[in-house]
């Protein structure tokens, strides 16, 4: 979950001092969205156990995983109960997870933790790519991965390595469908796009997507980022849509087929 925001996040949403530029962004939700801004304020009253995060930081020293980042930390005392509620009303049936963007698998690891025993897991990463991360230290990234992964109690395990622009029209042509999905991939407005149009149809009717990163107005590179692409997804396909959340992500339920 590389969403780039500092842990006083929430200090920051609620601090006076900061209203003038809390009021801008919070201004900017319900631009392209008017639904949007009253889920942001419901979602952010509502009580999250921040206990989780240490509860899940002792699971993963035990169980001997290997994380050299802190990303996950930041959304799970949000995304817990979601991810809760959306377990319990499946009762013990299987879960078929599609996570894009996996990096060492933190975030992965995570919902093995709370869902044990109940994930048919599909991942898409490129991990390494000369052009995109040329540095020495990202060829570690990918046995990293795969050491944790060993760790897990999953139901299956698919990776693809690649980048999911290129595999997720396979999969939707191959007839797969997934009951949870999570995006965090690429941050540039383009490629989000993309990424939520092939997800919404791989996504089953009743099934949930949580979007993260959903603050980045900007890429890393520079342009358009993730909040464009996410405003733009719901402008034209929020009939298809119940807002189950937003905060830090935007999780999205299937509620009805998309023409296509």
């Amino acid at each position: 979950m590389a969403d780039g925001s500092t842990t006083n996040f929430d200090a920051e949403l609620t601090d006076a001092q900061d209203a003038r530029g809390l009021g801008a962004k919070l201004r900017s939700f319900a631009k392209v969205n008017p639904r949007f801004a009253p889920d942001l304020a419901r979602t952010m009253l509502a009580r999250r156990d921040h206990s989780v995060v240490e509860a899940f930081n002792a699971h993963s020293e035990k169980t001997g995983y290997e994380f050299t980042s802190g990303w996950a930390s930041n959304n799970i005392p949000f995304v817990t109960p979601l991810l809760r509620a959306f377990a319990g009303k499946r009762g013990d049936a299987p879960i078929r997870y599609l996570e894009i963007g996996a990096y060492e698998g933190r975030n992965l690891a995570f919902m093995d933790w709370l869902m044990p025993d109940r994930l048919d897991v599909t991942v898409i990463d490129p991990w390494f790519d000369e052009a995109l991360n040329p540095e020495e230290k990202y060829h570690a990234v990918e046995p990293r991965f795969h050491r944790n992964m060993a760790r897990t109690s999953f139901r299956s395990m698919t990776a693809r390595k690649g980048f999911s622009t290129y595999e997720l029209p396979k999969m939707l042509a191959a007839g797969e469908q997934f009951d949870l999905i999570y995006v965090d991939g690429s941050h540039t407005a383009l490629a989000v796009l993309i990424d939520l149009c092939f997800c919404a149809s791989l996504l089953s009717v009743g099934g949930m997507m949580v979007l993260d990163d959903y603050w980045h107005d900007i890429s890393e590179i520079g342009g358009p980022g993730v909040k464009q692409a996410t405003d733009q997804f719901y402008g034209a396909f929020g009939r298809y849509f119940e807002i189950t959340a937003v905060y830090r992500q935007v999780a999205l339920t299937k509620i009805a087929e998309i023409p296509r």
